[in-house]
């Protein structure tokens, strides 16, 4: 008996989560209320330069996933983007990204490092064969100058050794 109620409870439990996944939110039809009941609080919210608001969900600095979503000026949800993804991330333009381009298109980096030439931002990606960082450098403009993969080789339990 008890075995049934702890499944009974895990799959209630289970139910529960599933509402909360970023990808199983309806679009042109949840309210911007909605989505903060069962998503929370974004992580941040900015202007969409088109009108309405982005609202950004990181699930980091660890994580791999930070979701956008479009909220138009009626509180509607219209878009979702998992933005840590290789279709955004080939986005930036070297020389031609500026960091509020780079900020609008990742949402906010898990690490900002001041280096001599400029800011070098990085977020935590899933590279589809590994794990590892994206990072982008500017220069003191504040423009993309560089970007790269790096392979975290720590997270699949290699530590280097032969």
């Amino acid at each position: 008996m008890k075995r049934i109620r702890l499944l009974v409870l895990l799959c209630g439990m289970l139910a529960l989560t599933a509402c909360a996944l970023p990808s199983r939110i309806p679009l042109n039809t949840t309210s911007a209320d909605e989505l903060q009941r069962r998503m929370g609080k974004p992580t941040e919210i900015l202007p969409n330069p088109a009108g309405g608001e982005y609202w950004y969900y990181i699930y980091g600095p660890a994580g791999f996933e930070t979701w956008r979503f479009g909220i138009d000026g009626t509180r509607v949800v219209r878009s979702s983007d998992q933005l840590i993804a290789y279709e955004h991330l080939h986005k930036v333009k070297v020389g031609v990204s500026t960091e509020k381009d780079v900020r609008m298109l990742l949402g906010k980096p898990a690490t900002i490092m001041q280096l001599r030439s400029g800011p070098s931002w990085e977020w935590r990606a899933n590279l589809q064969s590994a794990t590892g960082y994206f990072v982008v450098t500017f220069d003191r403009n504040g423009v993309a100058s560089s970007t790269a993969v790096i392979p975290d080789f720590f997270a699949d339990g290699d530590r280097g050794s032969p």
